[in-house]
């Protein structure tokens, strides 16, 4: 029996038109709350908490209103070099204060030296660890000068102008502005009488440690 090719051609129609639904391609099912789905490939709670750069907290340095100073000192002048005691009252907080001064350099003996200073400073590095400082202000001297006929003390009074160049660093203790210095004090005498002596300048270099309050 011998089938028409009209035959075969209707069969093969009928064919493809019954598989048609089969083949289709299916939608992609919305979330039911019409938000998008995010594909991930682990559930290790990344993307639930993202991680966001956070910069370090600035460093803190902690601050006084008041600090007292003390330490050893040298006085450097035409004479040989005498060592001493130096303190000091400073008042201000922020980058300007007032600073009250004294230094006591082999006073009872030849060439004594008792100075007591008040001054206007400068702090050009209030917020930072290291502090440059610069000072100026007025003060009086007392000289123990000794007489070359009697061999006697003879005291004398001075009016004196003050320069003075600071590096202070605050110490790493927790709590407490705890300061190391290394100041340079230059000393004019600028008032005198007329029976003193002439007096040339001098130079004090201190070492001390402060604590604010």
């Amino acid at each position: 029996m011998t089938t028409s090719p009209a035959l075969l051609g209707t069969a093969a129609a009928l064919t493809i038109v019954a598989f048609a639904p089969l083949c289709r391609a299916q939608p992609f099912s919305e979330p039911p709350d019409g938000q998008p789905t995010i594909a991930r490939g682990s559930d290790d709670g990344y993307y639930d908490h993202p991680h966001y750069y956070e910069p370090p907290p600035d460093e803190y340095f902690p601050s006084s209103t008041v600090r007292i100073h003390t330490g050893p000192a040298l006085r450097i002048s035409d004479g040989a070099p005498a060592g001493g005691l130096f303190a000091a009252l400073d008042i201000g907080e922020k980058a300007a204060g007032l600073r009250a001064s004294g230094a006591w350099v082999r006073v009872g003996a030849d060439r004594g030296l008792s100075q007591y200073a008040g001054e206007l400073w400068i702090d050009f590095g209030y917020d930072r660890r290291l502090h440059p400082i610069l000072g100026a202000g007025a003060g009086l001297a007392r000289m123990d000068v000794e007489d070359s006929t009697t061999g006697q003390l003879s005291a004398q009074n001075l009016g004196i102008g003050i320069l003075r160049g600071s590096l202070e660093y605050v110490l790493p203790v927790r709590g407490t502005d705890a300061r190391a210095s290394i100041d340079v004090m230059g000393a004019v005498p600028a008032i005198r009488s007329e029976s003193a002596n002439s007096v040339s300048p001098w130079v004090l270099a201190v070492a001390s440690v402060g604590v604010g309050f």
